[in-house]
């Protein structure tokens, strides 16, 4: 008899992630579908990759047409699809304004050890060896490399992995106060995501954000968005710190952005550019014709005015769905996020409830400890979300 799936990957794969008994043989749009015909409405969108959904014809068309020229040249020589991503990615947020430069690699960690090495560099760059802090927050997540890693707020992903890099300091998310008293001459960034996602999907206050940015005119640091799953449309605009007023110097980008594939980027100011040679740093894979080609396919639809529209829209009708469910059932309560990443707090196993979703035909994910996530692909419509609610009512029961 033939093994399982899980089995297999189980018997071949390193025991680094909890996998569900799934066997998914394709996908279409905003479903999924696994090899006894049972169908799954996701709204994971792979961690909020899929933006598109699965096999959406441009990105599929981009990606073959692409694959009859050439996959791979490095980063030796010019890139056309890189060229053609950087310059609409560039355009749509503030640093094509500022004549700020990308920087492609790929992945999300890798586009975080890369804002941390050049805001370094900058500030080595001027002379000011001192600054070399970098400040981020409780309960962030900016990857598993070490240099991410050491970054992130969440002192569970560390365990059993020695000392940590230095320089980083963590203080309480939305304390403005704890952060002005962090904040001294040794400071090089304040490094945040716009919302923090795994952690818990926590919103940013109005006063963190002001304190943010006095301290960046203040104290001479720069300010490091990271980008990476809130970002690229999910949010209901292209740049998540933009819509809630962040003045970043670098902003980091990956999951959506490459369309499915493995695609990272840094965008960063003129100032940092202006401090960089060859050899600075670098990639052998990072911004690959292929993907980037793709990436180029998913952010020429999302960009357009009325895609976005139709994320805010989907986002209320959502909220207003899980507000009604949260009346129904005691153990749900706050509802968190912006745009199509929203979660609601459950006083029960957040476990329990994601399988009992899948029972149902509905992907969704957690996010920290007790937070339902939400990451649907941003095509959805008004049937998939009243769908969506009527699976998760029924999970709930």
């Amino acid at each position: 008899m033939k093994k399982s799936l899980l089995a297999q990957d189980a018997a071949l794969i390193a025991p680094l992630y909890a996998k569900a008994d799934v066997d998914f043989v394709k996908g279409k749009g905003v479903r999924l579908f696994d090899s006894k015909g049972k169908e799954y409405l996701d709204f994971a969108s792979g961690i909020s990759v899929n933006a598109l959904g699965h096999c959406h014809p441009a990105v599929t068309k981009a990606i073959k047409k692409q694959c009859e020229k050439f996959l791979h040249i490095s980063n030796l020589y010019p890139n056309a699809p890189q060229i053609e991503l950087a310059q609409k990615m560039l355009s749509l947020t503030k640093f094509g304004k500022e004549k700020g430069k990308a920087f492609f690699c790929n992945s999300g960690t890798e586009a975080n050890e890369a804002a941390i090495k050049l805001v370094r560099k900058y500030f080595f760059s001027k002379g000011k060896n001192n600054k070399v802090e970098i400040i981020t927050f409780a309960n962030s997540f900016h990857g598993r490399t070490y240099g991410a890693l050491s970054a992130t707020g969440q002192e569970k992903l560390k365990t059993g992995f020695g000392e940590m890099l230095r320089g980083f300091k963590q203080v309480e998310w939305n304390n403005a106060e704890e952060l002005k008293k962090a904040v001294g001459k040794n400071t090089a960034a304040i490094m945040l995501e716009p919302i923090v996602a795994e952690g818990g999907i926590l919103m940013p206050s109005k006063k963190f954000i002001k304190t943010i940015n006095e301290l960046k005119k203040q104290s001479g640091c720069l300010v490091i968005a990271d980008e990476i799953q809130a970002g690229f449309g999910r949010c209901g605009k292209i740049s998540c710190s933009e819509l809630f007023g962040i003045n970043a110097d670098i902003t980091t980008w990956a999951k959506a952005l490459g369309g499915g594939l493995p695609l990272g980027m840094a965008l960063i100011n003129a100032k940092i550019a202006e401090c960089l040679k060859p050899g600075d740093h670098g990639t052998t894979f990072g911004g690959n014709p292929v993907a980037c080609a793709a990436g180029l396919a998913v952010l020429e639809i999302i960009s357009k005015p009325k895609f976005l529209a139709n994320i805010k829209e989907r986002s209320a009708q959502l909220k207003a769905g899980l507000k009604a469910l949260a009346k129904k059932h005691k153990f749900l309560g706050e509802i968190r996020g912006e745009g199509l990443l929203l979660g609601i707090e459950t006083q029960k196993p957040v476990a329990d409830l994601v399988a009992a979703c899948r029972k149902q035909g509905l992907l969704i994910l957690r996010a920290g400890t007790n937070v339902l996530r939400f990451l649907p692909p941003l095509i959805i419509t008004k049937g998939d979300v009243k769908e969506a609610l009527e699976k998760l009512a029924a999970a709930l029961r």
